[in-house]
Order: C-alpha cells, then structure tokens, then sequence
C-alpha cells in the first residue's frame, strides 16, 4: 500500500512539473558529497 502510494505520488508531481516547466529529479542524493544517511532509508 505504502509502494502505491509513492508510485501515485511520483506520477502526479512529474505531470504537474512538466505542465509549469520545472524540472524534478527523484534522486536520493542530487547533491555532490559525502552525505552519509541522506539515501532515503526506509523500514517496514
């Protein structure tokens, strides 16, 4: 259920960002770095 929900959720912001010209990116770390503990670790 939780899975569906983010799979909806990506769907509906990627239609609405490319209707307004903005540009999303779904990486963990878009960011150059060292930032450990910053990958979206999530338990079930």
């Amino acid at each position: 259920d939780a899975g569906d929900h983010i799979w909806c959720s990506r769907y509906i912001l990627e239609r609405i960002t490319e209707q307004v010209g903005v540009v999303l990116t779904l990486d963990p770390k878009p960011i150059e770095g060292d930032w450990n503990g910053a990958g979206c670790h999530t338990n079930y």
